[in-house]
Formats: structure tokens, C-alpha cells, sequence
């Protein structure tokens, strides 16, 4: 595999830096926010309804769950960025260790790989 070396203008400055994890820490926020909005939803017991009503009750409680699922994900995948900010260590792949360039970066925050190891972990996986 060809590694082609990424330019300077691909480092992130210690203001983008900055500004990156407040915006990672308020996506977190947010996250976190939904999240807990989804554990108070009141899913009531479905009274003497019929096997329909019983079986959307049921896919209704499904939904919740992947979608907590999710959002536990993604506040992960935030974490493991603000640690990588605080270790000094953001902004790099974490296969080649080259920068990410910063249009991924803005697009995807808590993005791990460039999109060449992005794409090369995806296709290993099917």
C-alpha cells in the first residue's frame, strides 16, 4: 500500500484544536442530553390490547433500545477523542498515523481513521 504523505495543511493549529473539543463537548452534551431523555420515556404496559397493539409496543421498546445503544456509541467514540486531545495525539489516523485532513475531521470530530483507512477497515470487515 501506497502511503501518500499529507501536507502541512492538513495539521490541525491548537485554535482548531480548542475549538474542536468544545464542539466535542457539547456534541457530547447533547448526546448525553437524548440519552437521558430516552431512559425517562414512559413506556406504558400495554393494557388488554390485541397481539397487534402488543407487537408495536414491543417494536416501539426495540427502537429505544438500539437507539440508547447508539447514543452510548457515540458518547464512546466523543470520550475517545477528548482523551486523544488531552494525550496530544488528535487528528491522527489511528492505522497510519498520518494526520486526518481537516475536512474530515470538521465533517466527523471523533473520526478514528483517514478515509483510505477508513475505507480499507470497512472492506477487511466484509
Amino acid at each position: 500500500m501506497v502511503t501518500k504523505k499529507k501536507s502541512n495543511k492538513d495539521v490541525l493549529t491548537a485554535a482548531e484544536i480548542k475549538e474542536i473539543k468544545k464542539h466535542l463537548e457539547e456534541l457530547k452534551a447533547d448526546a448525553e442530553k437524548r440519552l437521558k431523555e430516552k431512559k425517562n420515556m414512559d413506556m406504558p404496559e400495554a393494557e388488554v390490547g390485541d397481539p397487534i397493539d402488543a407487537a408495536s409496543q414491543s417494536l416501539d421498546k426495540e427502537i429505544l433500545f438500539e437507539l440508547s445503544g447508539n447514543s452510548h456509541n457515540t458518547i464512546g467514540q466523543i470520550e475517545a477523542a477528548l482523551r486523544k486531545i488531552e494525550k496530544g495525539i488528535y487528528g491522527r489516523c489511528e492505522l497510519c498515523r498520518q494526520p486526518i485532513p481537516k475536512k474530515r475531521i470538521k465533517a466527523l470530530p471523533f473520526a478514528r481513521y483517514c478515509v483510505n483507512c477508513q475505507h480499507s477497515s470497512e472492506n477487511n470487515r466484509n
